[in-house]
């Protein structure tokens, strides 16, 4: 692993939410790590993923693909505001057992689910009225 990916490494798993690739060369850049190009980060983020320090982060953002760190963390699903954007991660036990007896009702193996919820969130429902 080169230094420049280690850096990459280390920014990304440092977000307590969700970043996009922009926001991570910024946060690169704004350590002093010049050498971390948008190319190079690019190429980084599927070996980051392969190796199951970083997740692809499924939620209606408007500005492309998200990610956030999967290294020692719980799943979580995610509510998303279709107003402001707006994510609140979420665990339901309930809703997890009830996409496993799915599963085993219709015979399949699940290796992984992706669950998103997106409506309104408080605030915006306010500013509406």
């Amino acid at each position: 692993m080169s230094k420049v990916r280690e850096s990459i490494a280390r920014a990304a798993l440092m977000y307590d939410g969700h970043f996009s690739v922009d926001e991570l060369v910024q946060t690169l850049h704004e350590r002093g790590v010049q050498d971390a190009h948008l190319a190079t980060v690019y190429r980084a983020l599927p070996l980051m993923v392969e190796a199951g320090l970083i997740q692809p982060a499924l939620v209606s953002k408007h500005d492309g693909q998200r990610y956030e760190a999967s290294f020692e963390r719980d799943h979580h699903d995610h509510l998303v505001c279709t107003s402001c954007g707006r994510v609140v991660e979420y665990k339901s036990e309930a809703l997890e057992a009830l996409q496993r007896e799915i599963a085993r009702r219709y015979d399949y193996e699940l290796d992984d689910h992706v669950h998103e919820l997106r409506g309104r969130c408080k605030s915006c429902r306010n500013r509406a009225h």
